[in-house]
């Protein structure tokens, strides 16, 4: 009978775990973007914004989306995902899900004034998740979320910087 007993609870032991890292690695992949299109648009973009006055940015975006989100500085992970509507992550791995995502290392991708993030959108799904530097272009006067439909933008360089600017 104690034999019985000690084989039921080593079974116990080894299945709860077993069951927690499954439900951890379904939810990392389902909530994991390949953000294929990163390196794509932000060239686009820079090089846009370079030419340019003003930009559709339908026309640099190499990927079907709906809506798109402009992330402020400083805004948390969880407030992130309140304002998307939806749970993503970038990590490329397990790992890096469970140390970056799932821990306050990560709760603060945004933690300096000079990070934003456009967050893109298609069927409440992230297609596109980009930091971007706001020396380098600032999103932060546009008013999330941005309809595709409307996504006319206007280039203001007399400040120094490259600010975005919805069209009017």
């Amino acid at each position: 009978m104690k034999t019985k007993s000690k084989t039921i609870i080593i079974a116990v032991f080894l299945i709860i775990p077993l069951i927690l890292f499954s439900s951890s690695y379904i939810s990392f992949r389902s909530q994991k973007i390949n953000n294929e299109h990163l390196e794509s648009f932000k060239n686009k973009l820079m090089t846009t914004i370079q030419q340019k006055s003003y930009f559709d940015i339908k026309n640099i975006t190499p990927f079907e989306w709906d809506r798109m989100y402009v992330i402020l500085p400083y805004t948390s992970r969880t407030e992130m995902q309140k304002i998307v509507g939806t749970k993503w992550t970038t990590a490329d791995t397990y790992i890096g899900y469970l140390i970056f995502d799932k821990t306050w290392l990560g709760e603060h991708p945004l933690d300096d004034d000079i990070f934003q993030k456009l967050v893109f959108v298609k069927d409440n799904k992230v297609v596109l998740d980009v930091t971007l530097d706001r020396s380098d272009v600032d999103f932060t006067q546009i008013n999330s979320p941005v309809i595709n439909d409307s996504a006319l933008f206007i280039i203001d360089k007399t400040s120094g910087g490259d600010v975005i600017k919805a069209s009017k």
